[in-house]
């Protein structure tokens, strides 16, 4: 059997599981940020582009076919291991049909393509390129699996199963609907071939014909991907990947009328390799883009979806791009292209923006956004084609798949709009074998009641965070600057948005400054440069909220190994622990008695290392049991994801600032579960809280682990298992606010923080880790977080398009 092409296809796209402070990635990479200030602090990590794939034509133009879930492999990995949450058997395998699911959640019979409704009789074609999630392992498929719209929208989740499926060709993948003729075009991928389906045959009333549905065959161009009908010409317009736009002529070759199907059909060259194709039907434009295009007709306005946009004409910022752009169609058609070449205004949907589609009678333009798991409302009224007042607002949302449980879909790709029923038909294009009915009543341009309520942010540049709580002063590394950004808790809070500006800077070699541990004693923040071999030691009694005085002046530096991390510090002996190494596979040791804001004799020390995993990218420090915690994300491996599943242990009292007997071996080796990425330690409970980030798979989770019984001299409780507390899409970072007990979880795609309540779950009480936390709407793609507990604020930077610091009220 002929290779599938696109079952191999590598998704082209960035897995931002959160910023990584990594020399050269601030356009790829990924951090969880790590810091070990007391009670507020975070964790963080590391870096990496999606790897490429087998070689087709214009691999990054058709990144959702056939998609490699790089960051999925977890569910292909087998059996967890000792103390990790078994991943869902539905996720591993072909789903059954009629399986487990939430409720809207159809399963499908393999990994989808694309899909198109008919409205008059209510049937939504699925098309199914895969027969197992992410293509892997094969084989392709070769159906269309049908739905019944009518019993299974946004409002009547009763008939959201599979009804029947239609044999086509292989790898099928682009669904066009003719109404009128009842006609179904769909792309086959691998056969070069568009299936002519006769929908009066096969549909969701009546499944009869369903064997003999398929009433031609039309040979295409190489690699057809998708296709567009227009009714006004009767012309079905397939984009082939290989660099070709063909012609179909409907009239002739519909599902009673196939008189035309078999005769050669019209070749527009596109040496760009088109990946979709839609139609003006006001002005009989095609047009063809690397994701996707959608028409506003009321506006003659074209939308596009940018995976990787630009806001203003600037590079959106690392993480998380991604926006819509807007065209005048007017001015820019087949007939007029005197404004073709105007730069576009641009909408700030969300993170890494996929798919677009209309809706004339809500002024809507929906998008949906990859890495956020939401789905945008444009208002055409105000961001369209001649009126541009509203583009640059960021659009209202609602969330777009479920982010968790049964119904977990990683990547919500494409969907299909049903007007008459107010639904969209969320899938994720070459991943799970799932779609989600989602309602849009109660979320468009017209009508904001079910929308998400994100807290209130402020525009910043900001990546990750330290706060000092004797003197409510919150250290920020900017993202894009070479400084650290001082700003104050006690202005800055919720209500009161214009006290975040920061009040002075700190220079830093770089920007993206790993922030760390705050020394109270000696006043110290320690602060690690990614992009080279240093940490900074600042004075915080001369550079703090209140007293700006020393913080122009450039800070001593202790030279470290490459890559440093963010540092961790155990006061009690003075020594500050910084992950470093070539490989991210060290832990440095320094002494801080000798080195720090008061004294820096002997900042010129060479600091032990401590051999660890690869990929380690976090430390946290339990001053009380004496003892660092080095999570092992891993390194990236294409096709694979991160693949780290240790905590490499550390005896404190044998490897610290003046005594290094003990760095040379672990203590002990935690496996907690996949890529742990920031933690968080509880002295008071004795619990450290590990963030399992799955790579971005599911179940995400948040480890409990007893440091009583799991430290540096007492080893028996390191092997689990260990009880885990449920966490949103891609947990990275933790904030711990030991005055209320609630640990906060910033969950990098679904733009929320969870806010778990830890007073039943920790080392001696479990009793409660099982229950769900709160879900706090957030901007899009949150990376660090931190708390102010005097003020009981909590702070998360989020790190798309240019930034933004979200600030909200804490949990009790």
């Amino acid at each position: 059997m002929k290779h599938p092409r696109f079952a191999k296809r590598h998704r082209a796209r960035r897995r931002t599981l959160g910023l990584s402070a990594v020399p050269g990635c601030l356009a790829a990479c990924l951090m969880l940020a790590g810091v070990a200030a007391p009670a507020s602090a975070g964790t963080a990590a590391p870096a990496s582009a999606r790897a490429s794939a087998p070689v087709v034509p214009h691999r990054v133009l058709a990144a959702r076919y056939g998609a490699l879930r790089d960051l999925t492999a977890a569910h292909r990995a087998g059996q967890a291991g000792p103390g990790e949450l078994a991943p869902s058997g539905s996720l591993n395998r072909q789903a059954p049909r009629g399986g487990p699911a939430a409720a809207g959640t159809v399963v499908l019979t393999g990994s989808p393509g694309f899909s198109a409704v008919n409205p008059q009789t209510d049937t939504l074609y699925v098309a199914i390129q895969c027969a197992h999630t992410d293509c892997v392992p094969g084989p392709v498929a070769h159906v269309v699996d049908i739905v019944n719209a009518a019993t299974c929208n946004g409002t009547d989740h009763s008939g959201c199963r599979v009804a029947g499926t239609i044999r086509v060709g292989t790898g099928p993948l682009g669904v066009a609907v003719d109404p009128r003729t009842d006609t179904i075009y769909v792309t086959n991928g691998n056969d070069n071939t568009v299936s002519v389906i006769n929908g009066a045959r096969c549909n969701a009333k009546d499944l009869s014909g369903c064997a003999t549905a398929v009433v031609a065959t039309v040979n295409v161009g190489t690699f057809p991907v998708a296709d567009a009908f227009n009714p006004a010409t009767e012309t079905v317009y397939v984009a082939n990947l290989a660099g070709s736009i063909s012609v179909i002529d409907a009239a002739t070759c519909n599902a009673t009328t196939t008189s035309g199907c078999g005769h050669p059909v019209r070749s527009i060259p596109d040496k760009r390799g088109p990946a979709w194709i839609d139609i003006d039907q006001g002005t009989g434009t095609v047009g063809a883009n690397p994701f996707t295009v959608a028409v506003d007709r009321a506006t003659n306005t074209v939308y596009t979806a940018n995976h990787d946009g630009v806001i203003g004409g600037q590079a959106a910022a690392f993480g998380a791009h991604g926006s819509a752009s807007v065209i005048d169609g007017a001015r820019c058609n087949a007939r007029i292209t005197s404004g073709c070449r105007q730069a576009p205004a641009t909408v700030p949907a969300g993170a890494n923006t996929s798919y677009v589609a209309a809706d004339d009678a809500l002024h809507t333009v929906f998008a949906v956004n990859e890495f956020d798991d939401t789905m945008s409302a444009i208002d055409t009224r105000t961001c369209g084609g001649t009126v541009t007042s509203g583009c640059g607002l960021r659009p209202p949302n609602e969330q777009a798949e479920p982010d968790r449980g049964p119904g977990y879909v990683q990547f919500p790709t494409s969907f299909t709009l049903l007007a008459k029923a107010s639904t969209a038909y969320v899938m994720d294009t070459g991943g799970e074998p799932r779609m989600v009915a989602v309602s849009i009543a109660r979320c468009n341009a017209v009508t904001q009641s079910g929308c998400r309520r994100e807290a209130p942010s402020v525009p910043g540049h900001d990546a990750f965070l330290a706060e000092d709580p004797a003197t409510r002063t919150i250290y920020a590394s900017n993202a894009s600057l070479p400084r650290i950004d001082v700003i104050s808790a006690a202005a800055c809070l919720p209500g009161h948005l214009s006290g975040c500006a920061p009040v002075a800077a700190i220079p830093m070699p770089d920007p993206q400054a790993n922030v760390g541990g705050i020394d109270q004693a000696t006043h110290t923040l320690y602060a690690a440069d990614p992009f080279s071999d240093k940490v900074a030691v600042i004075d915080t009694a001369a550079c703090n909220a209140a007293h700006t005085s020393g913080c122009a002046a450039a800070p001593p530096l202790i030279t470290v190994g490459p890559n440093p991390g963010p540092p961790g510090l155990n006061p009690l002996t003075k020594t500050v622990y910084v992950p470093d190494g070539p490989a991210f596979n060290k832990v440095a040791v320094i002494n801080a008695a000798t080195c720090n804001a008061t004294g820096i004799s002997g900042c010129g020390q060479t600091p032990a290392q401590v051999s660890v995993p690869k990929g380690t990218f976090n430390v946290a420090v339990s001053p009380a049991a004496n003892t660092v915690y080095a999570s092992a994300t891993g390194l990236f491996i294409p096709g694979k994801g991160f693949e780290g599943r240790t905590i490499a242990v550390i005896n404190g009292a044998t490897c610290n600032g003046s005594h290094h007997s003990g760095c040379g071996h672990l203590a002990a080796t935690i496996r907690a579960g996949r890529a742990p990425f920031g933690m968080s330690v509880d002295d008071h409970t004795h619990t450290l809280y590990a963030a399992i980030n799955t790579s971005g798979g599911f179940p995400a989770s948040v480890a409990v682990v007893n440091t009583a019984t799991c430290n540096g001299t007492h080893t028996a409780g390191c092997h689990g298992p260990f009880p885990h507390m449920p966490a949103g899409a891609t947990p990275i970072l933790t904030a711990l606010d030991t005055s209320t007990g609630i640990l906060y979880v910033t969950d990098g795609t679904s733009a929320e923080v969870t806010a778990l309540r830890t007073a039943h779950c920790s080392a001696t009480d479990t009793a409660g880790c099982k229950t769900p936390g709160r879900r706090l709407p957030v901007s899009s793609s949150p990376n660090a977080v931190a708390v102010d507990q005097h003020s009981n604020t909590v702070y998360v930077t989020n790190i798309y398009q240019t930034g933004a610091l979200t600030v909200f009220a804490g949990q009790h």
